[in-house]
Protein backbone atom coordinates (compact mmCIF):
# COMPACT_ATOMS: atom_id res chain seq x y z
CA UNK A 1 0.00 0.00 0.00
CA UNK A 2 1.37 3.39 -1.01
CA UNK A 3 0.42 6.38 1.18
CA UNK A 4 1.57 9.97 0.71
CA UNK A 5 2.37 10.66 4.39
CA UNK A 6 2.11 14.45 4.04
CA UNK A 7 -1.07 14.75 1.97
CA UNK A 8 -2.57 11.54 3.48
CA UNK A 9 -3.62 10.15 0.12
CA UNK A 10 -3.64 6.47 -0.85
CA UNK A 11 -2.85 5.49 -4.43
CA UNK A 12 -5.46 2.82 -5.26
CA UNK A 13 -3.11 1.37 -7.90
CA UNK A 14 -0.84 0.29 -5.05
CA UNK A 15 -3.56 -1.87 -3.48
CA UNK A 16 -4.44 -5.46 -4.18
CA UNK A 17 -8.03 -6.73 -3.99
CA UNK A 18 -9.04 -7.68 -0.48
CA UNK A 19 -7.33 -6.63 2.74
CA UNK A 20 -4.26 -4.37 2.62
CA UNK A 21 -2.39 -3.38 5.77
CA UNK A 22 0.29 -0.84 6.55
CA UNK A 23 1.88 1.15 9.34
CA UNK A 24 3.08 4.63 8.41
CA UNK A 25 5.13 7.28 10.17
CA UNK A 26 3.45 10.65 9.61
CA UNK A 27 5.65 13.80 9.67
CA UNK A 28 3.19 15.80 11.80
CA UNK A 29 4.97 19.12 11.29
CA UNK A 30 4.64 18.87 7.49
CA UNK A 31 0.89 18.12 7.37
CA UNK A 32 -1.41 21.15 6.93
CA UNK A 33 -3.80 20.40 9.83
CA UNK A 34 -5.77 23.69 9.51
CA UNK A 35 -7.06 23.46 13.10
CA UNK A 36 -7.00 26.72 15.04
CA UNK A 37 -4.75 26.85 18.14
CA UNK A 38 -3.41 23.36 17.54
CA UNK A 39 0.02 22.15 16.52
CA UNK A 40 2.02 18.96 16.84
CA UNK A 41 4.15 18.69 19.97
CA UNK A 42 6.25 15.90 18.44
CA UNK A 43 7.55 15.64 14.90
CA UNK A 44 6.14 12.19 14.11
CA UNK A 45 2.93 10.23 14.60
CA UNK A 46 1.85 6.72 13.63
CA UNK A 47 -1.00 5.72 11.35
CA UNK A 48 -1.99 2.05 11.23
CA UNK A 49 -4.26 1.33 8.28
CA UNK A 50 -6.33 -1.56 7.02
CA UNK A 51 -7.89 -1.01 3.62
CA UNK A 52 -10.46 -3.48 2.29
CA UNK A 53 -10.48 -3.01 -1.48
CA UNK A 54 -13.65 -4.55 -2.90
CA UNK A 55 -15.59 -4.38 -6.15
CA UNK A 56 -18.27 -2.03 -4.77
CA UNK A 57 -16.43 -0.13 -2.07
CA UNK A 58 -13.16 0.63 -0.33
CA UNK A 59 -13.26 0.57 3.47
CA UNK A 60 -10.47 2.28 5.42
CA UNK A 61 -10.02 1.71 9.13
CA UNK A 62 -7.21 1.98 11.60
CA UNK A 63 -5.65 3.98 14.43
CA UNK A 64 -3.87 7.31 14.59
CA UNK A 65 -1.43 7.93 17.46
CA UNK A 66 0.28 11.31 17.92
CA UNK A 67 1.10 14.15 20.31
CA UNK A 68 -0.35 17.63 19.85
CA UNK A 69 -0.50 20.81 21.88
CA UNK A 70 -3.01 23.59 22.39
CA UNK A 71 -3.11 26.61 24.74
CA UNK A 72 -4.18 26.16 28.36
CA UNK A 73 -7.75 27.41 28.83
CA UNK A 74 -6.63 29.54 31.81
CA UNK A 75 -3.06 30.80 31.28
CA UNK A 76 -2.50 30.16 27.54
CA UNK A 77 0.69 28.14 28.13
CA UNK A 78 1.04 25.12 25.78
CA UNK A 79 -0.65 21.92 26.92
CA UNK A 80 0.41 18.62 25.31
CA UNK A 81 -2.06 15.80 24.87
CA UNK A 82 -2.03 12.38 23.27
CA UNK A 83 -4.20 11.24 20.44
CA UNK A 84 -5.06 7.59 20.05
CA UNK A 85 -8.16 7.54 17.90
CA UNK A 86 -9.80 5.13 15.55
CA UNK A 87 -10.33 6.25 11.97
CA UNK A 88 -12.95 4.88 9.62
CA UNK A 89 -14.21 5.87 6.18
CA UNK A 90 -16.22 4.14 3.46
CA UNK A 91 -15.71 5.01 -0.20
CA UNK A 92 -17.68 3.86 -3.23
CA UNK A 93 -17.24 3.90 -7.00
CA UNK A 94 -20.83 4.96 -7.63
CA UNK A 95 -23.11 6.37 -4.94
CA UNK A 96 -26.60 4.98 -4.40
CA UNK A 97 -28.94 7.93 -3.73
CA UNK A 98 -31.54 5.56 -2.24
CA UNK A 99 -29.09 4.20 0.34
CA UNK A 100 -28.79 5.55 3.88
CA UNK A 101 -25.08 4.71 4.02
CA UNK A 102 -22.67 7.64 4.07
CA UNK A 103 -19.97 6.83 1.54
CA UNK A 104 -17.61 9.21 -0.18
CA UNK A 105 -17.16 8.83 -3.93
CA UNK A 106 -13.78 7.57 -5.14
CA UNK A 107 -12.34 10.14 -7.56
CA UNK A 108 -11.45 9.19 -11.13
CA UNK A 109 -7.80 9.93 -10.32
CA UNK A 110 -7.65 6.78 -8.19
CA UNK A 111 -6.25 8.80 -5.31
CA UNK A 112 -8.12 8.14 -2.06
CA UNK A 113 -7.92 11.14 0.27
CA UNK A 114 -8.03 10.00 3.91
CA UNK A 115 -6.96 13.36 5.35
CA UNK A 116 -10.49 14.22 6.55
CA UNK A 117 -10.71 10.95 8.49
CA UNK A 118 -7.38 11.59 10.24
CA UNK A 119 -8.18 15.27 10.86
CA UNK A 120 -11.50 14.21 12.42
CA UNK A 121 -9.62 11.89 14.80
CA UNK A 122 -7.46 14.84 15.87
CA UNK A 123 -10.49 17.11 16.37
CA UNK A 124 -12.27 14.47 18.48
CA UNK A 125 -9.23 14.20 20.75
CA UNK A 126 -8.84 17.87 21.66
CA UNK A 127 -9.65 18.27 25.36
CA UNK A 128 -12.76 20.36 26.04
CA UNK A 129 -10.96 22.56 28.58
CA UNK A 130 -7.23 21.87 28.32
CA UNK A 131 -5.29 22.81 31.46
CA UNK A 132 -1.53 22.93 31.95
CA UNK A 133 -2.16 21.72 35.51
CA UNK A 134 -5.31 21.12 37.57
CA UNK A 135 -4.45 24.02 39.89
CA UNK A 136 -3.57 26.55 37.16
CA UNK A 137 -4.46 30.00 38.54
CA UNK A 138 -4.85 31.58 35.12
CA UNK A 139 -3.27 34.43 33.17
CA UNK A 140 -4.07 37.11 35.78
CA UNK A 141 -1.99 35.34 38.45
CA UNK A 142 1.16 34.63 36.45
Amino acid sequence: MKLDTVELVIDLKSLSRGINRGVFIIPLDKVEWNIEDLEPSESKGTLELMVDYGDDAVLCSGWFDAQFQTPCARCLEPVSFSISEEIYREYTWSPDPASDEQREVIPQSGKLDIFAAVQEAVLLSIPGKPLCSPDCAGICYN
